[in-house]
């Protein structure tokens, strides 16, 4: 159901124009790795016009848990995804937080 919604959000926010050309994440055909590529694609273009470098770097580890679900929900909403389709996530986001720790025989273990 997760691969579902999110390929129905996807396709919303595509025909919409929320997904820019420069954004990797959440689009189909890209990911961390071509963000990379492209990211040392500027840089090594930059330096090769003898142009200034300047870069920020920024963890987002953790980040599902730092988003407030509450503000995530409205954006959605106004996105132009089907009001059921929010309720529905606004259903599987009650309560939830995400762990990189596994329960092995009835103990917890950070991973």
């Amino acid at each position: 159901m997760e691969h579902v919604t999110a390929s129905y959000v996807r396709q919303v926010w595509d025909k919409n124009g929320w997904l820019k050309e420069g954004q990797h994440g959440f689009r189909t055909g890209y990911s961390y790795e071509s963000q990379v590529i492209a990211v040392c694609q500027d840089i090594a273009d930059s330096m090769d016009n003898g142009e200034k470098i300047d870069t920020i770097v920024i963890d987002f580890s953790k980040a599902f848990d730092l988003v407030p679900h509450d503000r995530l929900l409205m954006k959605i909403a106004n996105s132009g995804v089907d009001s059921r389709v929010v309720a529905w996530v606004r259903a599987f986001l009650l309560g939830r937080t995400q762990s990189r720790s596994a329960i092995i025989r009835g103990s917890k273990s950070n991973v």
